[in-house]
């Protein structure tokens, strides 16, 4: 049995889970802060905002993470004293500054909108539907109007994976910091919710 619930229905063991599944699917992005997976594991802990996220449960286990941003705010809250701490002086205070801001600020204006902010599989359940189980747990479920969300040129897959969902491409925004990074331009994609559904 498969089910989606918010990160606050879990229990700890599946909330670690949660997390290495972001960890995981956000591996090549988190890798400018360090290449450890346990210490990206430590930074986002008590970084997420669990009314904000979600995770798909095949049985008891978390094989599927959501990360939702309305227009009052976003689902990371981050620790700088955590990313010093883990990362040391210097190097956490560089890396606090470019992910908070990068997953801090607000996306979204209206209360009829909402960002899919992340979306990720477990590495051994991917191309299984869970990507699409959850665009359509928030189509169906939430109430927004519009779906926003960005992905990157360089993740064609992505990109065909989210137009057969009914995304459309609004925008490429060119960000020196992600070009360097090696993920292409940000495309902005929006989904119109049908409202007779």
């Amino acid at each position: 049995m498969s089910e989606i619930v918010k990160l606050s229905e879990l229990d700890d063991t599946q909330l670690n889970q949660a997390i290495g599944v972001f960890v995981e699917g956000f591996y090549n992005t988190l890798k400018s802060f360090t290449k450890d997976k346990e210490k990206m594991h430590r930074l986002f802990q008590n970084a997420f905002d669990c009314d904000m996220t979600y995770a798909y449960l095949q049985g008891s286990e978390v094989v599927g993470f959501l990360g939702l941003a309305n227009h009052q705010k976003r689902p990371t809250k981050l620790s700088k004293e955590t990313f010093i701490e883990v990362l040391g002086g210097f190097a956490g205070k560089m890396a606090y500054k470019s992910a908070s801001a990068a997953m801090e600020k607000i996306k979204v204006h209206h209360p009829d909108e909402v960002c899919i902010d992340f979306i990720a599989a477990h590495p051994e359940h991917r191309s299984r539907g869970i990507g699409k189980k959850l665009v359509e747990y928030v189509r169906d479920n939430l109430g927004y109007r519009y779906i926003w969300l960005e992905v990157s040129s360089k993740n064609p897959r992505g990109i065909a994976f989210y137009e057969r969902e009914g995304f459309k491409k609004v925008s490429v925004k060119t960000n020196l910091l992600v070009m360097l990074s090696g993920f292409g331009k940000m495309i902005t994609m929006k989904m119109e919710v049908e409202t007779n559904q």
